[in-house]
């Protein structure tokens, strides 16, 4: 059964968080898309100098998909990644596989997303404010369901190998090899995923040893095809081997797209997941309609720019601040010192209990008090965020918190034992959450049911106060979860 849910996530994580695409098998191009475009080529330009004949086609992208699915509206794509590292983007390979792999080809690994993002980014240099010539990217672990898979592996070389069980039914499987049913994690504490909504949250060891998403590869997972967000992208480990030799690039950069916000383009002409009327301006189609590219297109890059220019002056996003310099390896003999500060004491709870009262960033129980909590203590695990249950609730938590303020740190565990109302998501009232409340859902929204209020209440999962196509994409998140 789910527990209540996503009232935190929101829309726009369901847009941005994960989106998969199947890539027809291309022959690679034999143009250079490195030589697209330079910094003293983009010098100066602005929105004015969008291509007329791309412009109804980039309105009707950035309208119809981008905002409609708020696919740039949640402060983690890569654009603010990157911002936040100071011209840097961190990963981890979470290496779910049980192939060997050598230290010559873990060092490839850097290469091919290093290439891959600036393959992007190039587009941007020096357009708008755009204030990084090139984006260094660093692989700063490995998340490991074998440690033994690290062949030769190097003193210097991080590696996690905590695990957890992973159920690969709603996957899709190549066929012939089985998906392994343990997931490794890097540590949340050095996740920016997990923490981007926190602009004070300081990562342990400083910026440079944060993470900003995966790069995960899956055996068993279908050679041609992924997926892809601001949490990182996913594709087989075959894939992501044979990409080191330079074949398949397009699949990882149409993936990387959706880090942007750029959405696939599945259905037809002007369509609800469709493309804008009239195609694909340019003569090149767009890497982002799967089958239609094997490269960053022409207009690919000016729709980069074109949702560049339209998020980079938002209220409070963008801090821009100068490169992270290469660490020196004496340290300065002027650093100041940073005084001691004692440790609030934390403690531990484990009960049973009911909610009696609700608030922005607190929770009161019947028998255990009041606490407080930051509305990201409990990293993307939206099961164990309090803010999502409600007076009335009975529920069977663990937490540490802190003595004197009593504000919760970190939750352990969080399961409802008693609901005061029905389930969000359970659409026709079965007590249960499935395919047919999707599609129960879907057939309301274009018309052909009529909801109760019980339903209304239970339909609007993301508890914005509206039953729309939003709800219907966290729902249909919530079943491949």
């Amino acid at each position: 059964m789910f527990g209540k849910y996503l009232k935190g996530i929101g829309a726009a994580a369901m847009s941005a968080a994960v989106l998969c695409s199947a890539l027809t098998a291309f022959t690679p191009s034999t143009e250079d898309n490195t030589a697209v475009i330079s910094a003293s080529a983009a010098e100066n330009l602005t929105i004015a100098d969008l291509p007329e004949e791309y412009r109804d086609a980039a309105d009707w992208i950035w309208n119809n998909r981008i905002v409609r699915e708020q696919s740039t509206a949640r402060h983690n794509t890569i654009f603010d990644q990157i911002v936040a590292g100071k011209g840097t983007i961190n990963y981890v390979v979470r290496w779910q596989s049980y192939k060997t792999i050598t230290y010559e080809q873990r060092k490839q690994f850097e290469t091919l997303v290093s290439d891959s993002i600036n393959a992007w980014t190039k587009w941007l240099v020096g357009y708008e404010n755009w204030p990084y010539d090139h984006i260094d990217v660093k692989i700063v672990g490995w998340a490991v369901i074998d440690k033994n898979c690290l062949l030769d592996l190097h003193d210097d070389e991080v590696v996690y190998t905590n695990t957890e069980f992973y159920d690969s039914k709603n996957d899709t499987s190549n066929g012939y090899e089985t998906i392994p049913d343990r997931l490794p994690n890097a540590p949340s504490e050095l996740s920016r995923f997990d923490h981007f909504a926190d602009m004070s949250y300081q990562y342990p060891g400083g910026l440079d040893k944060r993470f900003d998403m995966y790069l995960w590869a899956t055996q068993g997972f279908p050679s041609i095809g992924g997926c892809g967000g601001d949490w990182g992208q996913r594709l087989s480990d075959d894939a992501y081997l044979n990409m080191l030799g330079g074949t398949g690039l397009h699949v990882l950069e149409h993936e990387l797209g959706h880090g942007f916000g750029m959405t696939d383009f599945y259905g037809g002409e002007g369509e609800l997941d469709g493309f804008p009327p009239g195609g694909f301006p340019g003569g090149e189609n767009s890497l982002m309609m799967a089958g239609s590219a094997a490269k960053i297109t022409d207009f690919d890059g000016w729709m980069l720019r074109y949702m560049w220019s339209h998020i980079k002056d938002e209220e409070g996003r963008f801090v821009i601040e100068a490169p992270i310099a290469p660490p020196t390896t004496e340290p300065s003999t002027d650093a100041p010192t940073v005084p001691v500060v004692p440790t609030e004491a934390v403690l531990t709870e484990t009960f049973d209990d009911t909610i009696i009262e609700a608030g922005d960033g607190y929770t009161v129980f019947a028998d255990h008090g009041r606490f407080s909590y930051n509305d990201n203590y409990y990293g993307p695990d939206e099961s164990k965020n309090l803010a999502n249950y409600e007076v009335g609730d009975v529920v069977s938590v663990t937490f540490s918190y802190k003595e004197s303020s009593r504000e919760i740190v970190s939750v352990d565990s969080l399961t409802l034992l008693e609901n005061i109302r029905k389930e969000k998501g359970d659409v026709n009232l079965d007590g249960e959450i499935g395919v047919s409340d999707l599609v129960l859902l879907s057939d309301h929204l274009l018309g052909g049911k009529t909801f109760t209020e019980e339903q209304c209440f239970v339909a609007d999962i993301i508890a914005d106060g509206a039953v729309d196509v939003f709800d219907l994409t966290a729902l249909r998140k919530m079943l491949i979860s």
